[in-house]
């Protein structure tokens, strides 16, 4: 019994030793990698225009917000990054869809009577991500 114990603290430790040493050298790698960057930038300000990375876009075409329609089925269209993913929930049912290459999508969804929340997701290819929300109140006639 003594001897599972003393195993079992001594697993403990170098369990959480080999974690602490990699959370240190992930940190580490971090401060070195931001660091090169930025002095890079520093000593080449002619590379900055190269060196922007654009954030992720998303304009919603359709619905308006606050939209009050007697249809069950809408579509939802705008625009974003070309070639990202566009994920949409509506009332916890998603869509996938993709962009365009020239960033266009348009996807139908399914209403709920009453209010239905729909958000849109963007995800670029470097996984940058951006959401806006639309609050569509579908009434049957």
């Amino acid at each position: 019994m003594r001897k599972e114990i003393l195993l079992a603290v001594f697993v403990g430790i170098t369990l959480g030793l080999m974690i602490t040493f990699g959370i240190y050298q992930n940190s580490e790698n971090n401060k070195t990698g931001q660091n090169s960057n930025t002095d890079q930038l520093i000593n080449n300000p002619t590379s900055t225009e190269s060196a922007t990375i654009q954030d992720p876009q998303l304009v919603i075409n359709s619905p308006e917000e606050e939209l009050l329609t007697n249809e069950e089925e809408l579509i939802v269209s705008g625009s974003g990054n070309p070639d990202s993913f566009v994920v949409i929930l509506v009332n916890d049912v998603e869509s996938i869809s993709n962009t365009d290459e020239s960033g266009n999508f348009s996807v139908k969804v399914k209403l709920i009577p009453g209010g239905n929340l729909i958000e849109i997701n963007s995800i670029d290819e470097d996984g940058k991500q951006i959401s806006k929300q639309r609050t569509v109140v579908y009434e049957v006639e």
